[in-house]
This record gives structure tokens, C-alpha cells and sequence, in this order.
């Protein structure tokens, strides 16, 4: 069984000018890993690796956690630790291009736009779905009376036309632990898929922050 600790993670402060060297992961101890991110910096295509050690890419950071959501609304994705407000974490996986992948399933709702530096120019997308480590592509779209915990900033990892890649979401409010990683899936991904309807996916294990309402000149959650 897995606890839920009530540590805080330390925030991972990005190196001026230059790439991560150390692993933005956090071990299951609570302190960020020590390990040195798994490759070095491209000089000769500008590129900046995926900030994992292997062992946190391959299995994902000890922060998080996945669970099934207990009313069967598929995987969940969890805080083990509370995570300062800015916490760094990567969506990362295999880039594929629509033309390179003819299996590609239309209704596959983990695949990421990947727009990498210079230029920030969409150059296909990243498939997490074979890479256990990339947990993120198991964070829930809040409901209609919940609100996102994390974002996606304008960091980017791999080189264009490479075969990996990444991008960087961060903590957008502090998120105690127990609670899960929600984040917004777009209107386009519901308009594609109408058969589905939106629901509150917080429960009373795995709360999901919820959407102040404006009641008698004061905010109160819904």
C-alpha cells in the first residue's frame, strides 16, 4: 500500500541560461533525486533532455502516484507529497507524426501537441501510451465545478524531428498531498468525443480543488 505523506516537495529551480543537470524528480524519501538527467545536452541541435535520471523516466517521479479512480473513471493521477505552487514535472513520450503512425487511434486521449524550441512550430506529437514512466497522461480532466492544479508552460524537451520529447506542466497552486492532478483537456478533445459527459472526478480519498463561486459578495467553494 502506498502512503500519503504530508512532506513538502522542494521546488526544482530551473539553472539560468543553461539545461537541468540534476533529476527533477523527487524520491520516495521526499527529497529530490540526486541522480544526474539520464543524457547530456545536445550542442549540435540546441536541445534540451528530458530532466529525468533514467531510473525516474523509465518509472516516473516518486511524487506521483497513479491509482484506479474509485467510481471507474479510469486512471488518476496523485500527489504522495504536498507540491509547492510551481512544481516542475515533464508529459513526455515518442514523438509520432500522423503520416509515421497509420494505427494511430482517433479517440486516444493521451497523445500531446510537441512544439519544440526555437521556434515553438508544432512538429507532430508525443505518445506516452508505452512509456509507463510518463505518468502524467494519467492526470483527469476536471469537472464543471472543479478547477486545474497544473499547466503546461512553454518549455519544451528533444529536438525537432527527433524520436523523444517532452513537455514541462507545472504546479499552478499549491497541491496538498492526497489530492490529484487535474489539468484542462481543451474544448476541441470534448467536441470530438460527444458521447461523453463531464463530471467532477474528486472524491473524498482523492479530492480535486474546487471552482470558487461568487455568493452574497464573497467566494465560497462549490
Amino acid at each position: 500500500m502506498t502512503i500519503i505523506r504530508t512532506s513538502t516537495c522542494s521546488l526544482q529551480k530551473k539553472p539560468h541560461g543553461k539545461p537541468d543537470g540534476q533529476c527533477i524528480a523527487h524520491c520516495s524519501n521526499g527529497f529530490r533525486c540526486p541522480r544526474a538527467v539520464q543524457t547530456s545536452f545536445s550542442t549540435r541541435h540546441k536541445a534540451c533532455p528530458v530532466p529525468y535520471c533514467e531510473r525516474h523516466l523509465k518509472s516516473g517521479d516518486d511524487a506521483l502516484k497513479v491509482y484506479q479512480h474509485p467510481k471507474g473513471f479510469g486512471k488518476i493521477l496523485v500527489a504522495r507529497f504536498n507540491l509547492p505552487k510551481g512544481y516542475r514535472m515533464v508529459y513526455h513520450g515518442l514523438r509520432q507524426t500522423t503520416g509515421s503512425d497509420p494505427e494511430l487511434d482517433p479517440d486516444e486521449d493521451r497523445t500531446l501537441w510537441f512544439y519544440p524550441a526555437p521556434g515553438f512550430a508544432v512538429n507532430g506529437y508525443l505518445d506516452p501510451s508505452l512509456c509507463p514512466g510518463s505518468v502524467l497522461q494519467f492526470a483527469a480532466n476536471g469537472g464543471p465545478q472543479e478547477v486545474a492544479n497544473i499547466r503546461q508552460n512553454d518549455r519544451s524537451f528533444g529536438h525537432r524531428n527527433g524520436s523523444y520529447g517532452g513537455m514541462e506542466y507545472e504546479a499552478s497552486m499549491p497541491i496538498p498531498a492526497g489530492t490529484q492532478l487535474v489539468h484542462n483537456y481543451g474544448s476541441e478533445w470534448w467536441k470530438d468525443r460527444p458521447e461523453l459527459k463531464r463530471s467532477n472526478v474528486g472524491t473524498d480519498r482523492f479530492p480535486a480543488p474546487k471552482r470558487k463561486v461568487r455568493k452574497m459578495g464573497k467566494e465560497t467553494p462549490r
